[in-house]
């Protein structure tokens, strides 16, 4: 292959269609002789030409030689380039598809030359073989040979092909009207940048090998690993994307992480562990990075920063972060939060699975735990996945209670306790019976070091009755004005005075006016009551002045009808009423005064 610098310039044209063959139109005028070139036809093998991308286009030619006839090709066929403004490039001429051809067997660049106009290919026959007259077709991948360049600015480039013919009437590298050629128009664009922003990162926790990479980011929640340098923590699949949104591939994958951690950016969909704090891998060939996150042996968090270095512009762009928590498998504390607290006998009460999604009583995992339990390390770090033991202090009134570790499929679900807490629920037992009280009390024994037994403070729980014997329904106000926020509280008790048990069905309540909002709905009694919020109000008194009631049909046996009355006032009125009381206040501090000034003899 030669390289020569281009000086020829040419009117830009448009380009007709990228990679079809195009034939010459303008054949040569001294077609008589037998060794001439009658028309040239080209094909841009390239499909989509890009800034710093080669461009290569192949050529084809007809000749006049009579048919068995022997003759040889004398003269090349240059190739000069016509650029955008400040794109000037140089083009290369190669023979390496001169084989095979119909024509002849083709050899070598043997005798090929350079001038100042452009590249040089000179076409010659195997010593001692021929070439009968007719074409070789250009193709994607044939032609007798081919012309290349590399363009360094986006814009049209025009690449003229033609024979120079090598009689007495030519004499210089130029074009001549007696000479066959082609020009093919290319259109260059600007080469797409490995961009974070279009790039995606998937994730995972812990030993993962072929991870699936998704076709969307996911939100990246914190992950938990223990200090084991020798366990993956997480691992981050990035699809490294160009400006276009196409894959992009010899791009530079850097993570970094700050805090707690290691990391390790490779090629490699398996287990591995992070070497340092900062790692990088030209992806060769390749669109898909990995990196791989480990312990440092410290505690505590570590954010990982992934970014991606186009391999042309050397931009570098952050594709996203996410977070690793780093804890000791040391339990310092365990801490128990309770949701219930009165059970049924022979009922289970709360929810106990590997995600709780609920946030009201109900049965299964849409509704919330009993007790919610979190284990943290010495350095306050939430410690996942350990079996934590329940201990009832009197098996006659509570039966169990079951421990289930959340797992990373219900910290990226709908769980409201997430990644490193432990759903527990209780169950009363069987011959328990109203009023009776108990604790729950959970440990877990720690397997280094001394071993020690951690406990959490005991959870108290009463036994309630789960048929309803006497019902209540209240106002919080005897009166609103209107459109005030009201509180609706619904009781039940069973037939030893006792609140009912968690979980009892707590009927709907009506009104005998339109109300603001939403009604109470059918619901669940907790500690005997079933209530409307006072802090975000969902029911809101009438807008017409004067009495109204509330009513309900009672869970009892009988179904009772219960009732609870209110008011609204007017407004205004209640105003009057208050400017009516402080003109009394004032008249009578106006006597005290009098009757003081009377007293003193102050006229």
């Amino acid at each position: 292959m030669k390289t020569i610098s281009l000086k020829k310039r040419i009117a830009l044209v448009a380009i007709a269609a990228l990679g079809s063959t195009l034939v010459a139109s303008v054949p040569a005028a001294n077609a008589a002789t037998s060794d001439e070139v009658t028309a040239i036809n080209v094909t841009l093998v390239t499909s989509s030409p890009v800034v710093g991308g080669l461009v290569t286009i192949n050529m084809g030619l007809t000749t006049a030689v009579s048919t068995g006839s022997v003759a040889v090709i004398k003269g090349g066929f240059l190739g000069a380039s016509d650029t955008p403004t400040g794109g000037w490039v140089s083009v290369a001429a190669k023979t390496t598809l001169g084989t095979g051809s119909t024509l002849g067997t083709f050899g070598t660049t043997a005798g090929s030359s350079a001038t100042a106009a452009g590249a040089v290919l000179s076409i010659r026959p195997v010593e001692g073989a021929g070439f009968a007259a007719g074409t070789i077709a250009s193709s994607s991948t044939a032609g007798a040979g081919s012309f290349q360049f590399t363009p360094s600015k986006a814009g049209t480039y025009v690449l003229t092909i033609w024979h120079e013919a090598t009689d007495a009437a030519n004499t210089t590298d130029a074009v001549n009207s007696n000479e066959a050629r082609q020009t093919v128009s290319v259109t260059v664009v600007a080469a797409p940048v490995a961009t974070g922003g279009a790039s995606l990162m998937t994730w995972a926790y812990g030993a993962v090998s072929a991870p699936v990479i998704t076709a969307t980011p996911e939100d990246l929640v914190p992950a938990e690993s223990t200090l084991s340098g020798a366990v993956q923590a997480a691992i981050a699949i990035v699809n490294v994307k160009g400006s276009t949104g196409a894959a992009l591939n010899g791009a530079t994958l850097t993570a970094s992480i700050s805090g707690a951690g290691l990391v390790l950016a490779d090629t490699t969909p398996t287990t591995l562990t992070g070497t340092a704090r900062s790692s990088s891998v030209a992806l060769t060939g390749a669109s898909v990075g990995y990196v791989h996150v480990s312990a440092d042996g410290s505690t505590g968090k570590g954010t990982v920063t992934v970014s991606v270095t186009d391999p042309v512009t050397a931009a570098t762009s952050v594709v996203g972060t996410f977070t690793v928590q780093f804890y000791s498998t040391t339990v310092a504390t365990l801490t128990a939060t309770q949701n219930y607290s009165v059970l049924g006998a022979a009922r289970v009460t709360g929810c106990s699975a590997v995600a709780c999604t609920g946030t009201t009583y109900s049965t299964g995992s849409a509704g919330k735990p009993a007790v919610v339990i979190v284990a943290k390390d010495s350095d306050g770090n939430i410690i996942p996945g350990l079996t934590l033991t329940a201990t009832s202090s009197d098996a006659t009134v509570i039966s169990s209670s079951t421990v289930t570790a959340v797992t990373v499929a219900g910290a990226t679900a709908l769980d409201a306790t997430g990644l490193g807490a432990y759903n527990a629920s209780v169950t009363g037992a069987s011959s328990a019976v109203s009023g009776k009280t108990a604790t729950v009390t959970y440990s877990y024994t720690n397997t280094s070091g001394a071993k020690a037994k951690i406990s959490s403070a005991a959870v108290p729980f009463t036994i309630g009755g789960t048929t309803i014997v006497t019902e209540t329904l209240a106002f919080d106000k005897t009166s609103y004005v209107a459109g005030g926020a009201m509180v609706i509280t619904r009781t039940a008790k069973d037939s030893a005075g006792n609140s009912v048990a968690d979980g009892v069905a707590s009927p709907a309540v009506t009104f005998s006016k339109p109300v603001g909002g939403t009604a109470p709905a059918a619901s669940f009694y907790v500690a005997g009551k079933s209530a409307t919020s006072a802090t975000t109000p969902t029911v809101f008194a009438p807008a017409s002045g004067g009495a109204f009631t509330a009513s309900m049909t009672g869970g009892d046996a009988a179904a009772t009808v219960k009732t609870a009355s209110s008011s609204v006032v007017d407004g205004n009125a209640d105003l009057l009423t208050q400017i009516d009381a402080l003109n009394a206040k004032i008249v009578a501090l106006n006597a005290l005064i009098a009757k003081i000034m009377k007293k003193l003899g102050v006229k």
